[in-house]
């Protein structure tokens, strides 16, 4: 489905769009021009030890911890919800929420679409095209699913920005970086199922 939509840009820009002159560029690229002299931290070059990290009492080294929820530290509630939701993918033909009342886009992305993995899919009855619901412990929404892949079948995934089949009721406002203030859109956990 996505893969139809992909060239729908690249005709369009091939077809309409010839160059037929390049016009001069004016002025030379001067390598570093106006460049503040650095990065804007203590040492102006890219500190992978954080001092102002330790002096507000975190880690100053980059550190991998496994999400808030994930099937590790929480495999009581994988258990129930055994998938891994990612959100937040965005489709290059929207802006955030943006142009969905644009006909010849929305004639080609109508709707979000659940990506889940043949393997997946199958085991759950679910076939390409199929209405699926999605539940994590805070919500559930249902949309059409889109077999691909191109996903693990650990993992299936659903697009930003759709009213109808808004994957914000899926995740979870709680668990919140307590250095960037993101939350963990790629790392829900839900369970499928075939409507």
């Amino acid at each position: 489905m996505y893969k139809k939509f992909s060239g729908f840009f690249g005709g369009i820009v091939r077809s309409i769009l010839k160059v037929t002159k390049f016009k001069d560029y004016p002025e030379m690229y001067r390598k570093y021009d106006g460049f503040l002299g650095g990065f804007l931290t203590p040492s102006k070059k890219v500190d992978l030890y954080s001092k102002r990290l330790e002096e507000l009492g975190y880690d100053p080294l980059p550190v991998c911890r496994e999400p808030a929820e994930s099937p590790l530290p929480q495999p009581d509630l994988a258990r129930e919800y055994p998938l891994v939701l990612m959100t937040g993918v965005k489709l290059e033909m929207y802006a955030h929420s943006m142009m969905r009342n644009i006909l010849g886009l929305y004639e080609q992305f109508p709707e979000n679409l659940l990506e889940i993995n043949p393997e997946t899919a199958a085991g759950l009855g679910i076939g390409d095209g199929d209405v699926a619901g999605v539940e994590s412990p805070r919500g559930r929404v249902e949309c059409k699913a889109y077999v691909t892949d191109q996903i693990d079948p650990r993992v299936v995934c659903l697009y930003h920005g759709f009213a109808e089949c808004n994957c914000n009721v899926l995740t979870d406002n709680g668990a919140i970086d307590p250095i960037t203030g993101s939350t963990g859109l790629k790392s829900s956990l839900c369970k499928v199922e075939k409507v």
